[in-house]
């Protein structure tokens, strides 16, 4: 196994040891000698041998300490050493937890194949449920060895020992991970009838599944079973879920109320990744002013990454003049340029049609952007050929990934020169992708050509694709680079049809792309849905966008952006579709001032009088009526604008003869669902009255028509009577 370990060592950070100091006095503890080694990130082993040569005994309770200590401080190596050697040494009897502790070291060192061969070796009297469940913790993270979980589960309940809700919990967290819902609630089930009582984490789980999948009433029932057990803790985490299925389910007020739970549950050492998940789904709710009051929690802990999160989540809440703001602190601190943040901005701009300000932002931020690079040569040169492969590998990605294209380029073009390792077909298409973002797509070109064929895979292939993708002048580069992959069975992922998708703007061209995903069995993604509806909307194909939308745009993984969701709007506008417009803005948050000025327009034209038009549109025309009142209230409260839908409602008179109890209702279950006992008891009062008042209207109009009925009957006999008399006029002496 010692010789395994030295195999994979390098596969894995490791701390750097020192070697050990002069041998310290015999009188100092084995203990503290460890805790000296360390501080001093030195190797455990010598000071182990040392203290043995020294004539003292070695406690077995010490050395599972030191195990767990180097586990505890992501030391898995070293502990699987320490642990490997304590065997070898016969330092004591192995009870079953060394086992399992053994068994999730390999596991975590070595991988999963070493760790099932570990486990054949355990005695079987030694396999208690310690270290069954040690290896189902290790098949249970990942989908691609549930057939091995559930073998193991078996097992288990086979030789009785699911007993603890540890088992439970594995078998659950991968459930839920599949969002297998049935197999979640036969667990539960099944630890009910074996008295098994759950714990946090099985609480957690099932409440992220519930989350998953979406079932609100599923989720706060169970919620509210478990809330206040003792014992019991709800996750920040779980918490944040929570608050994301509500604004799925477009319950931003129950959303709202968890992300301020899920505040009160973050721990210290979770406060900055909180943070960026608060400001983010607080974005989504509207909540703009919960946005800035978590950003003012991040004190001196801004950074690119904090702005970037700030910004993006006030340009969701429709809060351009905040973002500005926050855009202008930004631009006059000293970190490093972020090219990210100026473009978010000016996405912000172009979606509200703010397009010359987006120019302007853009042009000038780009300039200072070639200004602020600086070479990276000379550091690499310093430090480059002590750094690990991975280690470089990460620092090209976090230059990408920050945008800073030419220092990542000049790493990467210094691992290629220096030979400081072995490149693989990742680090060829990355080297790709930075060549033509730095140097251009010719130089890119070249360096594809010189690529070795072996290593010309899918991701090479690929980044050479995106290349040509950004723009239509190499549509036929392009196309020859998809006919090439295609001939080399590389298109059996998304990626490539989605760059083919951003070159075209003809439904004709997409619908041969979607047919050939088809053939593939390539389902599409969330950019290939996105970029779908936004030709169809460009080319106002509102039949195929919507039959495309209903098949794929509720599928799960699939996100439909904010940008697809207003051009189907614009394109439902286009169409005559302004009630299927509104209720898409409604889906969109910022977007209520648009959905303002569809209701206005409605106003002031009043309902359509011609026939032709009416028919063309049918139901999709909105209209001044009960119906358009129940559109506009409804995407309203959508969009958290609760004032404004109760001023188009304060509007709104029932047309009759039967009174529309779903509009008032609309904004009920909003109450209801934030609490609001007195607005309730207000709507129903506002009811009785609007319901009494068209009852009047209708009498009133009623009384009209049996008046202006017998006024008509009565002119009609007279004029009969004229005539009579005029035709016949010695009626009147009879």
């Amino acid at each position: 196994m010692m010789r395994i370990l030295l195999q994979h060592a390098t596969r894995h950070r490791v701390r750097s040891f020192g070697t050990l100091s002069s041998p310290t006095t015999a009188s100092q503890t084995l203990q503290h000698r460890i805790t000296d080694a360390l501080h001093r990130n030195a190797q455990i082993i010598p000071v182990l041998e040392q203290w043995r040569q020294q004539g003292n005994q070695v406690n077995p309770s010490h050395v599972r300490v030191i195990i767990k200590k180097l586990r505890d401080s992501d030391q898995s190596l070293q502990a699987l050493q320490v642990s490997e050697w304590m065997s070898k040494e016969n330092i004591c009897n192995l009870i079953p937890e060394d086992f399992a502790a053994r068994l999730h070291l390999i596991e975590n060192v070595v991988g999963l194949e070493k760790a099932e061969k570990f486990f054949e070796i355990i005695p079987k009297n030694a396999r208690d449920d310690s270290v069954y469940t040690t290896l189902l913790n290790s098949y249970a993270r990942s989908d691609k060895t549930l057939c091995k979980a559930e073998a193991t589960f078996q097992k288990m309940r086979e030789l009785g020992l699911l007993s603890r809700p540890s088992p439970y919990n594995a078998m659950m967290s991968l459930y839920s991970a599949l969002k297998d819902r049935e197999k979640a609630e036969e667990l539960l089930r099944e630890m009910k009838d074996n008295n098994v009582e759950a714990d946090s984490i099985t609480v957690n789980n099932v409440l992220k599944l519930y989350s998953a999948v979406c079932d609100m009433t599923a989720m706060e029932k169970f919620l509210n079973k478990w809330e206040g057990i003792h014992g019991i803790k709800l996750e920040w985490l779980t918490a944040l879920d929570m608050a994301k299925a509500y604004l799925r389910a477009r319950s931003r007020g129950k959303a709202v109320k968890m992300l301020r739970l899920t505040e009160e549950l973050v721990d210290s050492k979770s406060l900055r990744s909180a943070y960026d998940h608060l400001m983010k789904l607080y974005g989504e709710a509207g909540e703009k002013e919960e946005v800035l009051r978590i950003w003012n929690l991040y004190n001196g802990q801004r950074d690119n990454n904090g702005y970037r999160t700030v910004i993006r989540s006030l340009l969701k809440a429709d809060d351009i003049v905040g973002a500005e703001e926050i855009y202008k602190v930004w631009e006059s601190l000293p970190l490093e340029f972020d090219i990210r943040i100026p473009t978010m901005l000016a996405s912000g701009y172009r979606e509200r049609g703010m397009t010359e300000k987006a120019e302007k932002l853009m042009n000038s931020k780009t300039i200072e952007d070639r200004r602020m690079n600086k070479p990276v040569t000379p550091v690499l040169e310093q430090w480059g050929t002590q750094m690990k492969q991975s280690h470089l590998k990460c620092l090209i990605k976090n230059l990408h990934e920050s945008n800073q294209f030419s220092k990542a380029l000049q790493v990467s073009e210094w691992m290629g020169e220096k030979r400081v390792c072995n490149l693989y077909s990742e680090d060829y298409a990355a080297r790709v992708y930075l060549t033509e973002n730095v140097l251009g797509l010719e130089e890119a070109e070249k360096y594809f050509e010189n690529i070795p064929k072996n290593m010309k895979d899918y991701s090479v292939y690929v980044a050479l694709l995106s290349s040509y993708a950004k723009s239509d002048k190499n549509l036929g580069k392009a196309m020859a680079t998809f006919k090439k992959m295609r001939e080399l069975g590389f298109l059996l992922k998304p990626s490539p049809f989605n760059l083919i998708l951003s070159l075209y703007s003809q439904g004709n061209m997409v619908e041969e792309i979607l047919r050939e995903m088809e053939e593939n069995n390539v389902d599409p993604d969330s950019l290939t849905v996105n970029n779908v509806l936004k030709v169809y909307a460009a080319e106002s194909k509102v039949e195929e966008m919507e039959m495309f939308m209903r098949h794929w745009g509720r599928e799960d993984g699939i996100k439909v952006e904010r940008g697809t969701m207003v051009a189907m709007a614009k394109a439902y506008v286009k169409a005559g579709s302004t009630k299927k417009a509104v209720e898409m803005y409604g889906d969109v948050a910022g977007c209520k001032r648009e959905v303002y000025r569809l209701w206005n327009e409605c106003k002031k034209e009043g309902e359509v009088k011609d026939d032709k038009v009416y028919k063309s549109v049918g139901s999709s025309l909105l209209k001044k009526d009960d119906e358009g009142y129940r559109t506009v209230i409804g995407s309203l409260l959508k969009l958290n604008d609760v004032q404004g839908a109760e001023t188009v409602y304060r509007e709104w008179m029932p047309d009759g003869p039967k009174f529309d109890v779903s509009i008032p209702g609309l904004l009920i279950s909003r109450y209801c669902a934030e609490g609001k006992e007195l607005k309730v008891r207000e709507m129903v009062k506002s009811m009785g009255e609007k319901r009494n008042l068209m009852h009047l209207i209708m009498l009133k109009d009623f009384i009209f028509k049996v008046v202006r009925g017998v006024a008509i009957c009565l002119a009609i006999l007279c004029v009969l009577v004229v005539y009579t008399i005029l035709k016949n006029p010695f009626i009147l002496f009879i």
